[in-house]
């Protein structure tokens, strides 16, 4: 609710810039935000409950201190007046969100973004030049790797709407039960459009047809809903079917083909720089020494996942517990490292990479 009781922080011609800026006016103060009108034209929003220090670096704002009485307040000036969405402004400052809250993984945040967020933030470009937009995508590769995860913030980037699946949700035990809880579902994300609908375990959903009994005619049916529904799914509604599989060699041909899920991601172990973030997040709200070499614990542990770098801290967190001591150290976290190993094998790594060479079928 606003109030304009209490005195406005700025004065009329308080210049907000070097340049000719300056305030007109306070016109709202709304959860301890103050909103001016600029000579401009445009708006400042300042925020009076915020420290600079409590501001992310990496935000989607151009943030600048406004000083008032030797105190110091961010603040940022926006072409619009959004007061109601001042909640949602303040998050973005002070919360990582998107791709800013995952660690490491250039490379595929590099590429989602080239292949994945500009076709569909500027369509009408892409199309002018006749790039394709992406209808579907296949995210593959070892468990604990963050599949799940990266699309969320996918979904964050692009400000769309998630929906999450397994194949298990459209089970029934009705003939033509699922096939009418698919088209349920597509008609669901449809109507919260712009969206994403992420399917868990895809390969149970649509297992390649040629390999199914006699039996399975419901299965090829459910099969065909699925197809039917994804051919049209980006063009007639923005919405972006994305699956993710440990096993893409189980998955129908069909979805892979030029127009479906024709751009593949081969979502790989988390790299040296996002292994070196998990081990400080993991012992976030832990006693630790303050002079460890993250690097170092890094660089031990290739080829580990998300799930193994969780319990090689909570193992070296119960060893520091056993030994009554203060903190937990570089050496005990080494030790429980040297008592694991990796949940990707080298075997592993080959099978990825055997169906990341081949072509689309």
């Amino acid at each position: 609710m606003s109030n304009h009781k209490t005195k406005p922080l700025l004065y009329s011609g308080f210049q907000v810039t070097e340049g000719q800026t300056a305030v007109c006016q306070r016109i709202e103060k709304a959860f301890f935000t103050e909103i001016y009108s600029l000579s401009n034209g445009k708006y400042l929003y300042l925020f009076t409950d915020i420290s600079m220090d409590e501001v992310i670096k990496n935000n989607k704002f151009e943030i600048f201190p406004v000083s008032v009485n030797e105190t110091e307040y961010p603040a940022i000036i926006l072409p619009d007046n959004i007061s109601f969405k001042i909640a949602d402004i303040k998050n973005k400052l002070t919360q990582l969100s998107g791709f800013d809250s995952v660690a490491g993984m250039k490379k595929l945040k590099a590429e989602l973004y080239n292949d994945v967020i500009n076709p569909l933030l500027n369509p009408e470009k892409y199309k002018k030049f006749k790039v394709s937009i992406p209808n579907g995508i296949l995210l593959y590769g070892p468990p604990g790797c963050g599949k799940t995860f990266i699309i969320k913030k996918l979904a964050e980037e692009l400000s769309y709407n998630f929906i999450e699946i397994k194949h298990s949700d459209v089970a029934s035990p009705y003939i033509h039960g699922s096939v009418s809880k698919i088209a349920k579902l597509f008609e669901m994300a449809r109507l919260k459009a712009p969206c994403i609908l992420f399917i868990d375990e895809i390969d149970g959903l649509v297992p390649k047809r040629e390999e199914l009994s006699s039996s399975d005619n419901h299965k090829q049916e459910e099969i065909n809903e699925f197809l039917m529904h994804l051919n049209k799914a980006g063009e007639e509604s923005q919405l972006l079917v994305v699956g993710a599989t440990n096993r893409p060699d189980l998955i129908d041909t069909a979805i892979l083909r030029s127009g479906r899920m024709d751009k593949r991601i081969y979502i790989k172990a988390p790299d040296l720089e996002a292994r070196r973030d998990l081990f400080k997040l993991y012992l976030l709200g832990r006693p630790h020494s303050a002079n460890i070499d993250f690097e170092k614990l890094a660089i031990a542990t290739d080829n580990y996942v998300s799930s193994d770098i969780e319990l090689i801290v909570m193992e070296a967190a119960r060893e520091a517990v056993k030994k009554d001591m203060e903190e937990i150290t570089e050496s005990l976290l080494l030790g429980s490292i040297s008592n694991t190993t990796p949940s990707i094998s080298q075997e592993v790594l080959l099978y990825y990479e055997k169906f990341k060479s081949l072509e689309r079928a």
